[in-house]
């Protein structure tokens, strides 16, 4: 810290709490940790805006000049404090696509943003001992065993047809054949997920597309990326879908299997399906009609509507389709060149049956 002219701030982007009877500070947007040490709090405090050195030094006259550079430095290191102009501090500023939502929903978001787990290094039968190990797993199923039980007729005979029988066939695959995904099914499993298949007339709003999934408010916000391996007809690359068009846009070709794995947590059989589908979100859509938090959670909802509709429609074409929210957001950022007002929610993807 010799130069005392740069320009400090506190970030943005912290959280204080206790525990375990410590105090401790969380940068949710760099992910760093820290039990707070009582002399830094009130060095923070006076970091509500741009300062320099020189100023923090006027405005703390009870601390060294030589303390305060030293707890700067470690607040610095520790993402506490951003320097004007860094890449911390210009990352911060993006954020403010999330300001409507207030600090509890960028919280969560970022907090829980990339998996912090290294990849499975045993089976998954010794790994779920070891959990069994430790605690028992708790019931599957809730009762009131001192209420009365009313049974209910059986609904065998009423389940036959095609929606019962690909709802009763849908599995989540983890292994996958070696033929590829036809573009025509790639075609089917987009207009029939993500695609316009109609409009309404909203009232003040006009005409307003709809899809097979609901979306509060028919904000539709989500968008769909897609990693394709191998789908005949197509060349190997990364690819937008637009809804209105029911074309694909060209953003990188390439081979990216070995990528797909990379971008769903390390997990290896990823790599062996057709096409893995990313649905995004742009805040800004639903942000424009629901100004408060809460909304966010319709976001994660409205992912799991669309991805559980590409699981049947996926069954339904005789295809093997998984889903997971194993996911390295940044990477999926970078490989996508996203801004903080689109977010990663989830990932679906399919290949054909072993």
């Amino acid at each position: 810290m010799k130069n005392r002219r740069i320009l400090v701030k506190r970030s943005n982007c912290l959280i204080f709490f206790f525990q375990d009877g410590k105090f401790h500070y969380k940068n949710y947007l760099s992910g760093r940790e820290f039990e707070a040490s009582p002399v830094l709090v009130p060095i923070l405090a006076q970091l509500d805006r741009w300062r320099t050195i020189r100023d923090i030094e006027r405005l703390l006259p009870g601390y060294t000049g030589a303390s305060i550079r030293s707890s700067l430095r470690r607040l610095i290191a520790h993402t506490a404090v951003v320097i004007k102009g860094s890449s911390a501090s210009k990352r911060e500023e993006e954020l403010s696509a999330w300001r409507i939502w207030g600090v509890e929903a960028r919280f969560f978001h970022y907090a829980t943003k990339n998996i912090h787990a290294a990849p499975l290094t045993i089976d998954e039968a010794s790994f779920n001992r070891a959990l069994k190990r430790r605690q028992p797993p708790p019931p599957s199923v809730k009762t009131f065993p001192t209420r009365r039980q009313i049974d209910l007729p059986d609904p065998s005979p009423h389940l036959r047809g095609q929606l019962p029988e690909v709802l009763l066939k849908r599995r989540t695959h983890r292994h996958f054949g070696a033929g590829k995904v036809s573009l025509d099914q790639l075609s089917i499993l987009l207009r029939l997920t993500w695609g316009f298949t109609n409009y309404i007339q909203w009232p003040g709003l006009g005409r307003l597309p709809v899809k097979t999934s609901p979306s509060g408010g028919a904000r539709h916000s989500l968008e769909v990326y897609l990693w394709c391996s191998r789908i005949s007809g197509l060349d190997r690359g990364i690819y937008h879908y637009r809804p209105d068009r029911h074309t694909l846009e060209l953003m990188k070709k390439g081979k990216f299997a070995h990528r797909m794995d990379q971008l769903c947590g390390h997990q290896d059989w990823v790599q062996d399906c057709s096409v893995l589908f990313v649905m995004t979100t742009i805040l800004a859509r639903v942000m424009w009609r629901y100004r408060f938090s809460r909304a966010y959670r319709v976001i994660l909802l409205e992912a799991g509507h669309f991805c559980q509709t590409f699981c049947l429609v996926a069954t339904w074409l005789g295809l093997a389709p998984f889903c997971t929210a194993a996911l390295d957001d940044e990477m999926i950022d970078d490989d996508l060149g996203l801004s903080a007002g689109e977010a990663v929610l989830y990932a679906a993807g399919v290949g054909m049956p072993p």
